[in-house]
This record gives structure tokens, sequence and C-alpha cells, in this order.
């Protein structure tokens, strides 16, 4: 109850009662707490089945404050919504496609969507849209790449940084743990060097 932000993730590796869960988790903090709900589902196509409960029952609540996605998790849940929009085939990337389902997506929940891809990072709400580019680094791995990015999302998030702030120290974290030899996440004064060794204009925009 006295959490500043409360996250749930992984809700298709929960298959039984991950909706459940979900609701009663997010319900008690909007009704006894005091912080924000983040919430990360994963992939959902191992539990696709629970897709439209999951939908009705937490997304389209005012119970997530912040819904954070990848690019097939956007590209999913846009489809129950507009199919003839996000299923029709395109020229465009799989990271365009997925920041068009985003914006379906803010049409239709009241949560803030926050996507991550492998080109860049936006957020997306009713009134305004922030997109921010992805580090150009070397990877050596991708699991786990989300986890890093949702860490300093969260961080940036409770720091009150501004939207680009927010969105470059999320894909910072995220490259810098990617890009790692031995795969360890980033240390504060780790982030730092990283972040002041790139020569990225967006920074000093």
């Amino acid at each position: 109850e006295e959490a500043d932000y409360v996250c749930l993730f992984n809700w298709a590796g929960t298959k039984k009662y991950g909706t459940k869960l979900a609701e009663t988790v997010f319900r008690k903090v909007k009704s006894k707490g005091r912080g924000k709900t983040y919430y990360d589902t994963a992939d959902p196509k191992p539990n696709i089945a629970g897709v439209p409960g999951l939908i009705q029952q937490i997304l389209k609540t005012p119970n997530v404050d912040i819904l954070s996605l990848n690019e097939n998790e956007a590209i999913i849940y846009a489809g129950c919504f507009e199919k003839k929009d996000s299923e029709k085939p395109r020229k465009a990337s799989l990271s365009q496609l997925a920041l068009e389902s985003a914006r379906i997506l803010v049409r239709h929940l009241p949560s803030r969507i926050d996507l991550h891809t492998t080109d860049f990072s936006a957020t997306l709400n009713s009134k305004s849209e922030v997109i921010f580019p992805v580090f150009d680094v070397k990877p050596i791995r991708a699991t786990g790449a989300g986890d890093a990015w949702n860490a300093g999302n969260i961080f940036a998030d409770a720091n009150a940084l501004s939207d680009k702030c927010r969105l470059a120290l999320a894909n910072a974290v995220s490259a810098c743990y990617i890009s790692d030899p031995e795969g360890k996440h980033p240390t504060p004064q780790r982030l730092a060097k990283f972040i002041e060794s790139v020569d990225f204009p967006f920074l000093r925009a």
C-alpha cells in the first residue's frame, strides 16, 4: 500500500491465474495504495486464448497506469481492437507496425503505452507521443533486453524525467546490458560513462 510502484510481469507465463492475479493486485493498489501500476504481460502467444479476458478485465480498466509492450505484444493486442488496421499486409518494418499498433491501443485503453522496439522506444497517451531512437551498439544478447528497458523506464519515471529523457535512459540501460560481454546490468557509474561516450545529438537537443 505504501509502494511508489507496483509492477507485474509475465502474465503469459502465469496461464491459470495471471488475469485474476493482475485484477486483484491492481484493484487493491487503486483502492488502498498510492503508487503507480506498471504492467508488462510478456508475449501473450503461450496463453493466446486468455487475451480477450485480459483485455476486458485488466487492460480496459483504469487500474493499469503504464502498459509496457514490445513489437509482438503491441501488434497482438491492437489486433483485438482494429483487425483491419493491424493485420493488413504492409511494407512497413516490424517496429513501425508496432508503433501504429500502439496508436490503436491508445484509442482504446486508458493507460499510458510505453513501447520498446529494436529501432526506437515510444511513449504514448491520448494527448502526446514521444519517440526516441535506440543507441547503436553491437548486441551480444537479446534475452533480458526488455527487462533492462523496464528497469530504466521505471527508474526514470520515478525521478520525474521528461518523456524524452525517460526513453533515452531506458534505451541506454538496455543498450548497456545487451552489449556487455559478461551480461551484467549496468551500475549507475557504468551507465553514466556509457551515455557520456555516445555521440548522440538527440541528447544535446
